[in-house]
């Protein structure tokens, strides 16, 4: 394969931002990929490698509309949330912050009394919003949060 490194870096940058939030295992899993496609160039091998990669999602997404303050660097912009699980949470957002940027989020679920307060990174950016990965979060809060969505999922508060 020769060399030919494009000009614009985005899309580089958005392959190594992905990557760089997925499990070692997962990680080995793309390398993999990325080694046969250099090797055989065959479409056929490229989706059979593409197919053996495993969901790297611990968490189920729940796609749900929930209405969130979002802290991202000095600005304080209101949300909804696409998506949500109790790893991340993808907003709506026009803004283009830095991956890695630090978050706080604040948000409420059905039928809890406290909102969660939740720290995060941005993961990833594109033309709908921005992915934020939760951190600095206790056992005991993911599995809640967990929990209660999995409650919504199915339709119940």
């Amino acid at each position: 394969m020769t060399d030919n490194f494009p000009e614009d870096k985005s899309l580089l940058d958005k392959i190594i931002s992905e990557i760089r939030f997925l499990t070692e295992d997962l990680q080995k899993d793309v390398l993999a990929c990325i080694n046969n496609i250099k090797e055989s160039r065959s479409y056929p091998d490229l989706l059979a490698c593409i197919n053996n990669i495993k969901e790297p999602r611990t968490y189920p997404r729940v796609n749900k509309f929930i209405e969130m303050d979002v802290l991202i660097g000095d600005k304080v912009i209101q949300s909804n949330s696409r998506n949500m699980s109790a790893s991340g949470v993808f907003i709506k957002s026009r803004m283009n912050p830095d991956i890695g940027t630090s978050v706080k989020i604040v948000f409420s679920l059905p039928g809890q009394a406290k909102p969660f307060k939740l720290n995060g990174t941005v993961a990833r950016i594109d033309s709908d919003g921005i992915g934020i990965c939760f951190s600095e979060m206790t056992p005991y809060v993911r599995n809640h949060l967990d929990n209660l969505l999995k409650r919504i999922s199915m339709g119940r508060s």
